[in-house]
């Protein structure tokens, strides 16, 4: 076996270089817990598009238009926004496809959401403006993201603000499903109605400014 002799100042210098190996790899061992860390106390929110697959939802008056389309793409864009900001989003669906509401409601509360929101379209014989609904007896949380949320995007669009609701539509005593069986703050909300010409051209238009409005206002909940 051969042996290498190293003078002082050459021991001194690997020496050296072993202690600075040493050293990055510590560092990066750090780094690395460090940034699990982070993402393990990153904020998750569920959102819900409205219906979906053969659950159509309301559709326009001239049949033309479906709420399940209109809900992905907006809950998508808002989902864009919130990733952003790094905000972890949970999709209850990403595509064309009919989710149950316990299914729903189960995958929310499996990622342990912060916030759940639900996007869906109204609709009626003369409605416009926008709305939200939050449980019967609403916590604290629910009443300021359904305030904030609905404030946001009545300033995005310049719509009537209908209000926040609590319950169910004409259902005393009762909740929307989605907001009585997930286990975070959660609100339901009526992007303008499906069922009148002047808040679809509304949607279209400012699709993005609503997505955003949404997005900041849920986030501020999150603070």
């Amino acid at each position: 076996m051969f042996r290498i002799k190293f003078s002082g100042r050459k021991q001194i210098i690997v020496f050296a270089a072993v202690i600075f190996i040493c050293f990055i790899i510590a560092v990066k061992a750090l780094s690395s817990v460090t940034t699990i860390f982070f993402k393990d106390d990153t904020y998750t929110v569920c959102i819900d598009p409205g219906h979906g697959g053969k659950a159509i939802g309301a559709v326009s008056k001239d049949g033309k238009r479906r709420e399940q389309d209109d809900t992905l793409a907006l809950s998508l864009k808002i989902r864009d926004c919130l990733e952003k900001q790094g905000v972890r989003v949970v999709m209850t669906r990403d595509t064309d496809v009919d989710v149950s509401l316990e299914d729903r409601c189960k995958k929310a509360n499996k990622a342990k959401a912060d916030l759940f929101v639900s996007i869906h379209r109204n609709a009626s014989d003369s409605g416009t403006g926008m709305e939200v609904w939050i449980n019967e007896n609403p916590s604290k949380e629910e009443k300021k993201l359904s305030s904030d949320i609905l404030k946001a995007l009545v300033d995005a669009s310049g719509m009537a603000e209908r209000g926040v609701k609590q319950g169910f539509r004409n259902s005393s005593g009762n909740n929307y499903y989605v907001n009585a069986h997930t286990n975070m703050p959660s609100c339901l909300v009526e992007v303008g109605f499906i069922t009148n010409d002047e808040d679809n051209k509304n949607f279209d238009k400012n699709i993005d400014k609503y997505a955003q409005a949404a997005a900041d206002a849920i986030y501020k909940n999150l603070k």
